[in-house]
């Protein structure tokens, strides 16, 4: 009975494989976690390349200004002159977005997604821009 509880205090006691197990376990976390704030950044970049896409939309369709400038010296948004504008700036970008003109404003929605390339989903990706004509 003594030798069976020596032998149980030192199979306890050996730390022989401790470094294995730790690795064993701590890998597979730690590459979850770099391949999972890859695909965040990646998110990120996305969001960013639509916003800035967004915000050029909106500014080609706040430039759409109406023939009435030369006329009479007043200058007014022509909505659809803008709302083309801004369509045409979203898909010669190829992305999906939304135009509306209100006064001499000129909003841009940008709705898409990020596919991810790790994560098991895909990430909604929303901007929006608006831009307002200024006179003087």
């Amino acid at each position: 009975m003594i030798r069976i509880v020596r032998k149980l205090r030192a199979a306890i006691s050996d730390e022989k494989g401790g470094a294995t197990l730790w690795f064993v376990i701590t890998t597979p976390v730690m590459l979850i976690f770099l391949l999972m704030s890859s695909d965040v950044a990646e998110k990120i970049q996305t969001e960013t390349n639509a916003y800035n896409v967004a915000t050029a939309a909106a500014r080609a369709g706040t430039n759409a200004i109406s023939g009435q400038v030369v006329a009479n010296g007043t200058t007014a948004v022509d909505s659809i002159k803008a709302a083309n504008a801004a369509n045409g700036y979203l898909n010669a970008a190829g992305l999906p977005g939304s135009v509306s003109v209100n006064g001499d404003r000129v909003t841009v929605t940008i709705d898409t997604t990020y596919d991810t390339r790790f994560l098991p989903m895909d990430l909604p990706v929303r901007a929006e821009a608006t831009s307002q004509l200024l006179t003087q």
